[in-house]
């Protein structure tokens, strides 16, 4: 066995809320941020221009320590044409490099949804991705609903060109509708 198969078995999962992350572990959460995504270039040029939405939790992944893999979580009521419901946001979805493709973010992703079930109570999670990694998430169950959506920033209307997915947490249907995220994205 791999030594980084033999590690991803050791995944300690942590879920932290407002005021649980010190300054030591925010900067450690930075600082992985600026290492998983550097050099990514979104295919919508206004993409590094966007403020993202703030977040209620973390889910944190560490080996020996380490911190190797994370996201953030919030609870937000959204519309889907005329229909509003709450949905759980996930976003910021980072793997350390040297650590990507063994499964982490995959690990990540399943307690993130068990969270959501006992904790944030909504029917669906949503997320927004690139092409590329599409299909991490489906294999963690979510399931491609759009390529694009709406959000206001600034007071401002914009439509961002990107993978929408969500992750049916009860048996109500996803509506087929233009989805507006009633704030900023995350």
């Amino acid at each position: 066995m791999s030594s980084a198969n033999f590690m991803k078995d050791n995944l300690r999962i942590e879920f932290l809320g407002p005021g649980q992350i010190s300054p030591e572990l925010d900067k450690q959460v930075d600082a992985l941020d600026r290492l998983a995504f550097s050099g990514q270039v979104h295919k919508d040029l206004e993409f590094s221009s966007i403020q993202w939405s703030s977040h209620a939790w973390m889910a944190l992944g560490h080996l020996d320590g380490e911190l190797v893999t994370q996201l953030c979580l919030l609870k937000r009521e959204i519309r889907v044409g005329r229909e509003k419901f709450c949905v759980a946001g996930i976003g910021g979805v980072a793997t350390h490099p040297g650590w990507r493709r063994c499964g982490l973010a995959s690990q990540l992703l399943r307690a993130s949804e068990a969270f959501i079930r006992a904790e944030i109570r909504t029917p669906f999670g949503l997320l927004i991705c690139a092409d590329e990694v599409q299909p991490v998430y489906v294999r963690c169950g979510w399931q491609t609903v759009a390529k694009s959506l709406t959000f206001v920033q600034e007071g401002r209307r914009r439509t961002l060109e990107t993978c929408v997915m969500i992750l049916p947490l009860t048996d109500r249907p996803w509506p087929s509708a233009e989805i507006d995220l009633n704030g900023l994205p995350w």
